[in-house]
């Protein structure tokens, strides 16, 4: 069976005279597998740039839950956002010379790739850069040396999930947040941004490798959870909701209702003591200790106790009360909501964002979308993801010069796929 590649990039990309609106415009080719590091390309939309996302047929995100009840994927469409989209058989000599052509095709925006297939040899570095010299290629790896791995493989072995969840907890907990695939995705854009820089002005491609492996790692060591095993001979431990190296924690209302309270300064906490009347327990209790708990350490040392004082102001009032009183205090806070309140709940963060905006997705519906999350001047655009090779015809002859003729004999020998223009 022929392997057909599905090549996406932002709708309405820029010809040679057009004028880009923030920072230029790049044409990049992610081919792409669906488990690792799956965000470069939505977060590089920033660059308005030409991207096309290959992906084996067999495994597309096109079909990665959730679905709506048509079985469109409404995960692809959350990553898929202002691309063009079109399929090649990259199975093919003839559909591999085509990705190749794309991807090395002349001028400044273009001759960029990003890749998260296993090296292979006619989409490597080495055989681009004979095309191309100054061709910039970033591949992101499972493991640093190359095996395969997602970010739950990756988060199991950095020990994260033994410090998450309730305290008295015997298992491992797995966070339901990609965390390893984002951060390498904010990697991988910055390393196209840094690589386009340094051949703007030096002419020079770059090969760049980044794996999931090797962020975590870096990460856990940038937070401080690796020093605090060489430096202290100890690691964290796993203390259900409270925060880690200052005070805060859940607490339960008298409706039921949870708000999570962070103080991380004196003031915070001033201000949390007073709103709660727990003022003169406070100076009690730091003169029994002999303590000053103004300090965030102590707070943190104390937490359980602290908690255990502060708990029955929030149980004694319902959650409009509580709101009521945090509201004009200087204390850290925010209500637990489910992803259905997230989305309905007028209050929430989605309807007080301003990135958010209904858009018509083809096959799918109309759903709040974001624009980019960084506020330019007079850039304000929400985009739709594309309909699977809606733009085969229109990028190739855009970008490769094919006629109707030829884009009509590879689709006849099924080179590509994709509605005929």
């Amino acid at each position: 069976m022929r392997r057909r590649q599905d090549i996406s990039s932002p709708r309405g990309s820029r010809r040679p005279h057009e004028q880009s609106r923030v920072g230029g415009s790049s044409r990049g080719v992610p081919d792409e597998r669906p488990t690792r590091g799956t965000s470069h390309h939505r977060r590089l939309h920033l660059r308005r740039g030409t991207f096309r996302r290959h992906e084996p047929r067999g495994a597309t995100d096109t079909r990665r839950l959730p679905t709506n009840h048509h079985g469109k994927s409404l995960y692809w469409a959350g990553l898929n956002q202002g691309k063009r989209s079109i399929e090649i058989d990259a199975s093919t000599p003839e559909g591999r010379e085509l990705v190749q052509a794309l991807i090395c095709a002349p001028g400044p925006d273009a001759g960029i790739v990003l890749t998260n297939s296993p090296n292979r040899s006619w989409l490597g570095y080495e055989s681009l850069a004979g095309r191309r010299p100054d061709v910039i290629h970033v591949r992101i790896t499972g493991r640093s040396d190359g095996r395969a791995a997602v970010d739950y493989t990756v988060n199991c072995e950095v020990g994260l999930p033994l410090v998450t969840g309730p305290a008295d907890y015997d298992r491992p907990v797995n966070h339901v947040l990609p965390s390893w695939d984002l951060l390498t995705g904010l990697h991988a854009a910055i390393a196209i941004l840094t690589a386009e820089r340094v051949r703007s002005r030096t002419g020079r491609g770059q090969s760049v490798v980044v794996s999931l492996a090797d962020v975590a790692v870096a990460t856990m060591s940038h937070l401080g959870f690796v020093a605090d095993v060489v430096v202290n001979g100890r690691a964290r431990l796993r203390e259900g909701n409270y925060l880690y190296g200052s005070f805060g924690c859940d607490f339960k209302t008298a409706d039921d209702r949870r708000v999570m309270i962070v103080a991380l300064t004196e003031r915070h906490w001033d201000h949390l003591v007073e709103l709660t009347g727990m003022n003169e327990a406070i100076e009690a209790l730091q003169h029994s200790l002999k303590v000053n708990l103004a300090e965030e350490e102590e707070r943190y040392r104390y937490r359980e106790l602290l908690a255990a004082l502060l708990r029955p102001w929030f149980e004694e009032r319902t959650y409009d009360q509580v709101a009521a009183g945090l509201g004009p205090s200087h204390v850290l806070w925010g209500q637990y909501r489910s992803v259905e309140e997230l989305v309905n709940d007028p209050h929430s963060l989605l309807a007080e964002s301003g990135v958010m905006a209904d858009v018509d997705q083809p096959g799918i519906g109309v759903y709040p979308t974001p624009r980019s999350v960084l506020d330019f001047t007079g850039w304000d655009e929400h985009l739709s993801a594309p309909l699977l090779g809606s733009h085969t015809d229109e990028v190739l002859s855009e970008l490769l010069g094919l006629s109707g003729v030829e884009l009509a004999a590879l689709r006849e020998r099924g080179i590509i796929g994709g509605v005929s223009g």
